[in-house]
């Protein structure tokens, strides 16, 4: 189906709270947890990897987006986004999605 990361999934809920309150960032969390995506947490490899991301990409690329970044890369997956500046670093093949 496809994969997000831990990482995400914390970006997500705290996105969901602060502009739609707590109730809906909880239905949407658990929403997406039960969806059937893999969730991949941060390990000694993807860590690195998002580090050295985050590193050449500084001030382009925010943490969580460099641990997803990661998850594609090590995936050799599509990364899904709403995130114009992540699609525009060319670092992984992107589908752009529009922000509402």
């Amino acid at each position: 189906m496809g994969s997000t990361c831990e990482t995400n999934l914390v970006e997500l809920h705290y996105k969901t709270c602060e502009k739609l309150g707590r109730e809906t960032a909880r239905i949407r969390y658990l929403s997406t947890r039960r969806s059937g995506l893999s969730v991949v947490a941060p390990d000694e490899n993807l860590s690195r990897m998002a580090g050295e991301l985050k590193c050449e990409h500084r001030g382009k690329l925010s943490l969580v987006d460099a641990y997803i970044v990661a998850v594609a890369i090590a995936e050799r997956s599509t990364l899904i986004t709403s995130d114009s500046r992540i699609s525009e670093l060319n670092l992984v093949s992107t589908k752009l999605l529009e922000s509402p």
